[in-house]
């Protein structure tokens, strides 16, 4: 059968002056429903695949005769019988028909198609053959990946592998975002302190809070990279507590991480992947923010004259020193930021514009793992005033 779709390209006024048109051009495509999709036996078919030493297992097939060249999405799908009874996909698709599979990816694929939930039980399924391999299944299902063209899904036919499989887990993963709850929020995750992402520096994260010191209820704080009660939030207990603040220390208060004075800080995670589980760091620093550039006269380090004044109740403002006038420019502009310091006086998150920020629309914007931030000028001897517990900030 045969269907024709008609795809419509509208030239753009926009691209180029010269090819304006006021009639569109057509590309009509000659579609037809195939009814064979090979996937090839592969050239080590009857060896054995250690998927736990492969890297990655190669497969190939033919596109479906779909009447053009189409661009398509292929996905591999395994079973542990030749019915395909509670089969599993391969989490990756695929655009090509010479496709490497990922041997982890695939290993996952197999363990759920069996229902094998640990070593345990691959290692009985194995002792049960003779040859200590499983047969799997293989086939390929294949679709136009353009969302026009309905009714395009063929599977292939289905192939054996002989394979020494391993209880695969998916890959841990960095978090991309961090929290920060406690007393100062009345332990609302609603209005818990959302961390700063560090530019270049995954794993790691910062914000600037007001902390009440002391042991006692309710007092001390903790995070987790879930903004809820989720189970993976962490304390006292699983975090190592560092600090370059004289005179300040820390507490266990009933899993909660106190801390002995009351003020404002900047407080830094550091999150290290060791095997399958995170190690939690965390730094307390002394709430310095800085301007740097055009503002201060053109001095891009941390010149303490050009520290903000650091307010002493919890809905206070940061202010700045009086600045020197920019144009909002390039090489002309206002720029703030934090830059802590370790014990060796090793700059925490690397250069200074990883933990810079900006204010936007008389809120504080920060530029966390992005781009450059919008150029902002300032008027001569204005002050920026920042307020880190409501997230305003303006120039006056």
């Amino acid at each position: 059968m045969k269907m024709k779709y008609l795809l419509m390209a509208f030239a753009s006024a926009t691209l180029f002056s010269s090819c304006i048109s006021d009639e569109p051009s057509e590309v009509i495509a000659e579609y037809k429903t195939p009814t064979e999709f090979v996937l090839n036996k592969p050239q080590f078919a009857n060896g054995v695949y250690d998927l736990a030493n492969a890297g990655t297992v190669n497969f190939t097939f033919s596109q479906p005769d779909y009447g053009y060249s189409a661009v398509c999405d292929y996905t591999v799908e395994v079973a542990m019988n030749d019915k395909f009874e509670n089969s599993a996909l391969v989490s990756e698709t695929y655009h090509v028909c010479d496709i490497q599979v990922d041997a982890n990816s695939l290993a996952m694929a197999i363990c759920t198609a069996a229902g094998w939930s640990d070593q345990a039980s691959i290692d009985a399924a194995l002792a049960e053959t003779t040859s200590g391999t499983v047969p799997v299944y293989v086939r390929i299902n294949s679709k136009i990946s353009n969302a026009l063209v309905t009714g395009s899904e063929i599977t292939s036919n289905a192939i054996t592998i002989n394979a020494i499989p391993y209880f695969a887990l998916p890959p841990v993963e960095m978090p991309e975002k961090m929290y920060m709850i406690g007393e100062f929020c009345n332990w609302d995750w609603a209005n818990s302190a959302e961390m700063v992402p560090v530019h270049s520096n995954p794993g790691k994260f910062w914000c600037v809070r007001y902390v009440d010191g002391g042991t006692g209820d309710g007092k001390g704080f903790k995070f987790n990279s879930a903004q809820s009660w989720n189970g993976t939030d962490f304390g006292f207990a699983a975090t190592t507590c560092v600090t370059t603040v004289a005179g300040l220390e820390f507490a266990d208060n009933s899993g909660n991480i106190s801390i002995s004075k009351s003020g404002w800080y900047i407080f830094g995670i550091d999150i290290e992947l060791v095997g399958r589980d995170f190690k939690y760091t965390l730094n307390v620093f002394p709430a310095n923010i800085y301007i740097y550039g055009a503002a201060n006269g053109g001095n891009w380090g941390d010149d303490p004259a050009w520290l903000f004044e650091v307010p002493t109740t919890p809905d206070g403002e940061f202010v700045s020193p009086a600045l020197l006038e920019t144009a909002g420019t390039d090489d002309n502009c206002l720029r703030m930021c934090i830059h802590p310091l370790n014990a060796d006086e090793s700059p925490w998150a690397g250069d200074w514009w990883h933990t810079e920020f900006i204010v936007l629309g008389k809120k504080i914007a920060y530029r966390g793992a992005g781009g450059d931030q919008a150029r902002v000028g300032n008027g001569a001897d204005q002050k920026v005033h920042l307020n880190f517990a409501t997230g305003v900030g303006e120039i006056k």
